[in-house]
């Protein structure tokens, strides 16, 4: 027998002399394991804790917006912004001042009122451009012409000039440009006229001062005048046929516009630019000359410069009022040209104008999902639309969404589209709720509004009212009379009739009687 340390077993036994018969169940084996200290003992373990969620993905732009969000990805941060404009002007003035060169260079001083009177901020920037402009010991012309050229709103221009002249200074072509801005009346362009004729500033070469006095004739309605400068001119270029084209246009004088148009490029071999063809495409518009308008619309298209916002604009505008809205909507709908406020007004002024109100008001809607903001033209427009089309619920919805959502002020046109809405609809007592709550003056757009809807439904009481707000507001109109005569003689108020008849028959009152006009070349 081999002797063991431990109690041998049945499985400590050589196999020779392992007892035969039936095996034992073997004893178990002790086994120590080591001690431990209590607090080095392993804690048993916790259940594994269910796992988080995976963060959600980030939103994905749309398609469409993909090629413009990659630029912005890859270019680098844009440089912060400059400070603004005041802030920077008074601290090269401070500066300016500690160094003293500010009233020994007459340069940099001009430089810094320059900056202040083209400060965002005009209100304070102005006082203290003025303060500065009165501390300078010594002026020059080109000081004068500064404050001239940039003078905030209000600014008597007339006095600056006569200082200028009293401090010994004499005015320039700059000057009196300036100053052709400003002239309000026909005397105030006379009498700079003659300066500028004895100064000899309208010679042979000076395109800038002898167009700005064909501008100015044209917008204080003297046409004739305009022409009369303008073909005293032994030379002239884009920017005196454009002035000429557009002086004509203005003043209802459409033929005319289109004549000096064709002779701007036949006659002195002038390409027409830009703002040539918009102000021809305006009296396009008053002649409703559709085939004028396309061949300004091919000239164009040749010149390449379609595309520009402005001249899309006024191509829109002209197809929509002259009734080729198929037109109109396939430029609206190229896509090689941006959007904005007004081509949208534009296209929604031509659907209302028309009596399509549906499709004024899709293209409303159309409008607010693209993210443009619409104004007050825009909504004049559809508010138009949905009253010729009788959509009443639709306007309100409408018209209510431009003030509370859009923050549109509400005009007088805008309320009157809202009175003759509800007033064709029946609703008499809430168009006069309406115009009591309104927060502006109402005009005679609103109470003629009032009127005629009273008279479709025979409102005695409404048509007293909205006759004398009539009468207190335009007492002088003719057509106001000629409503109120006609009213009352539907009533059978003969005696008012006679009274209303002689005044206008005893006045100056005249009545333009109606007409229109049929194109013939469409």
């Amino acid at each position: 027998l081999r002797l063991h340390a431990a109690t041998p077993g049945v499985h400590d036994l050589p196999p020779r002399r392992r007892p035969r018969g039936p095996l034992r169940r073997p004893a178990p084996r002790l086994q120590l394991s080591p001690l431990q200290p209590r607090h080095l003992r392993p804690l048993p373990r916790a259940p594994p804790a269910p796992p988080l969620p995976p963060p959600p993905p980030p939103p994905r732009p749309p398609p469409g917006r993909l090629h413009a969000l990659l630029p912005r990805l890859l270019l680098p941060p844009p440089p912060p912004l400059p400070p603004p404009l005041p802030r920077r002007a008074a601290s090269l003035h401070a500066f300016s001042l500690r160094l003293g060169h500010l009233h020994a260079d007459p340069v940099l001083t001009n430089s810094i009122l320059l900056l202040y009177l083209r400060s965002p901020h005009r209100t304070p920037a102005s006082g203290t451009a003025l303060r500065l402009f009165d501390e300078m010991p010594a002026r020059t012309a080109s000081t004068y012409n500064t404050l001239i050229s940039h003078a905030p709103a209000g600014t008597d221009l007339r006095s600056l000039a006569r200082r200028m002249i009293a401090d010994g200074l004499c005015p320039d072509r700059f000057t009196v440009s300036a100053l052709l801005s400003a002239c309000a009346s026909e005397r105030d362009g006379r009498e700079l006229h003659c300066f500028a004729v004895k100064r000899r500033m309208c010679g042979d070469g000076d395109f800038h001062v002898s167009s700005g006095f064909v501008s100015m004739y044209c917008r204080v309605s003297r046409p004739g005048l305009a022409r009369w400068v303008f073909d005293r001119m032994q030379q002239r270029n884009v920017v005196s046929w454009t002035a000429m084209v557009g002086g004509y246009a203005e003043n209802g004088m459409f033929e005319d516009a289109v004549k000096a148009f064709r002779a701007m490029w036949v006659v002195d071999g002038i390409l027409p630019n830009r703002v040539a063809l918009i102000s021809v495409l305006s009296a396009v518009e008053g002649l409703m000359g559709l085939a004028e308008g396309k061949q300004v619309h091919g000239f164009a298209v040749r010149m390449g410069l379609y595309g520009e916002v402005s001249l899309n604009n006024a191509l829109v505008d002209m197809y929509a009022k002259g009734g080729a809205l198929r037109h109109a909507r396939r430029i609206f709908d190229d896509g090689t040209w941006h959007k904005d406020v007004i081509s949208w007004g534009s296209m929604v002024l031509g659907y209302g104008l028309h009596g399509m109100g549906t499709e004024a008001v899709a293209l409303f809607d159309q409008m607010h999902a693209s993210g443009v903001k619409p104004d007050s033209i825009v909504g004049l427009g559809v508010l138009s639309a949905c009253c010729r089309a009788g959509m009443v619920l639709k306007g309100l919805e409408i018209y209510n969404s431009l003030v509370k959502d859009h923050k549109v002020h509400p005009t007088v046109e805008m309320s009157a589209c809202v009175v003759d809405l509800l007033g064709r609809s029946g609703l008499i007592d809430h168009a006069l709720d309406f115009i009591k709550s309104m927060s502006i003056e109402p005009g005679p757009s609103v109470w003629g509004a009032l009127l005629d809807a009273s008279v479709i439904h025979s409102n005695k009481e409404t048509q007293d009212l909205a006759c004398r707000s009539l009468l207190r507001l335009e007492e002088e109109s003719s057509s106001n009379l000629v409503s109120v005569s006609n009213l009352h003689a539907s009533s059978g108020r003969w005696n008012i009739v006679e009274q209303v008849r002689a005044k206008i028959k005893h006045g100056t009152l005249k009545k333009t009687p109606g007409r229109s006009w049929v194109n013939a070349a469409t």
